[in-house]
């Protein structure tokens, strides 16, 4: 575990877990809370980290180092940057640390030393997780197959639940806390060859199922966002081409969604700003920010005609849902 700003040296701060959170005409107001963030420096969870931040939350950011200096380094540096935003939204310093997820001593040593340091976890939530490309069962080396399952599995299933084990560590003791995973779409469906993915997601949703079982007498939440398809730069060239055109992989993801758009970051900021609400009853739970794709079955044909006549034809088909201006 590494602490990003050496220089920073926060004093303990005397805030009240369980703070009573203001929802009105100005949005929510999470001061008073602590949340600690793991894999911070992600698109998704940059967009949630900088609207915690604006709703008055005290933030502890976390992102792995990495497998080599020059990894560590960027990451630090994304750390670092994402702080200072947070710092000229709220006017607060947050606490910056490189953790890896997937390493039992190193997040239990990270969530003794944040606790050390802001004496309460109000809400852990976990992003820190990775992809793979579509397993070829038939031409990929099946060697390379089982190592990239391994290090997939290690980092979202194993990293969720240390995650959880750690943060349950220093929530139990106080009778309150809430941990939140990064689920998947893929929690519960088959997303095309990606094997260890799929698997590591539902492993996740088995975390999120039994850990709050057991943590629930203690007044520990454990729950789960599942976000759809989101258009990032690292995806961006598997969903679109070089004329701007869906790809067949967007089409068959499209297809099945009822609103027939992919999500977005701010979208999926919302939602888990909505669970950062205290919410005495909701524990077990997966909450499914997909735009409707783990519900799709037959909906809107028009949609998935226009859908594969192209673009233009679904842009022109939305148009005349969007009512009035």
């Amino acid at each position: 575990m590494i602490t990003v700003d050496a220089n920073h040296t926060a004093e303990p701060e005397n805030r009240r877990s369980g703070a009573s959170v203001h929802v009105g005409p100005g949005g929510i107001d999470l001061s008073g809370f602590h949340i600690v963030v793991h894999g911070a420096a992600g698109t998704l969870a940059g967009h949630f980290v900088r609207a915690a931040a604006a709703a008055g939350a005290a933030l502890s950011l976390v992102d792995t180092p990495g497998a080599s200096s020059d990894t560590e380094d960027r990451n630090r540096s994304n750390l670092q940057s994402l702080g200072d935003a947070c710092r000229g939204i709220s006017g607060e310093d947050p606490l910056l640390f490189l953790s890896d997820i997937s390493d039992a001593t190193d997040t239990v040593t990270l969530f003794e030393h944040i606790r050390a340091a802001r004496e309460t976890v109000d809400i852990a939530v976990n992003f820190a997780g990775v992809h793979h490309a579509p397993f070829d069962l038939l031409a990929d080396d099946i060697q390379e197959l089982a190592a990239t399952f391994r290090t997939v599995t290690e980092i979202n299933l194993v990293g969720a639940f240390l995650f959880t084990t750690a943060a349950a560590r220093v929530m139990i003791p106080r009778r309150t806390g809430h941990i939140i995973h990064l689920c998947s779409n893929g929690s519960r469906a088959a997303l095309y060859g990606s094997y260890a993915y799929n698997a590591s997601k539902h492993g996740v949703e088995g975390v999120v199922r039994t850990a709050a079982a057991q943590l629930a007498p203690v007044g520990v939440r454990v729950n789960g966002i599942a976000p759809g398809t989101v258009v990032t730069n690292l995806n961006r060239h598997m969903l679109f081409d070089e004329a701007g055109e869906l790809r067949s992989r967007a089409k068959s993801i499209l297809s099945h969604t009822p609103t027939k758009r992919f999500a977005t970051p701010e979208g999926i900021a919302e939602s888990l700003l909505a669970m950062c609400v205290p919410q005495r009853h909701l524990t077990g739970n997966v909450v499914f920010a997909d735009d409707g794709y783990s519900i799709e079955g037959h909906t809107w044909p028009a949609g998935n005609e226009a859908l594969y006549t192209g673009t233009d034809a679904l842009a022109a088909l939305l148009d005349q849902t969007d009512g009035p201006a």
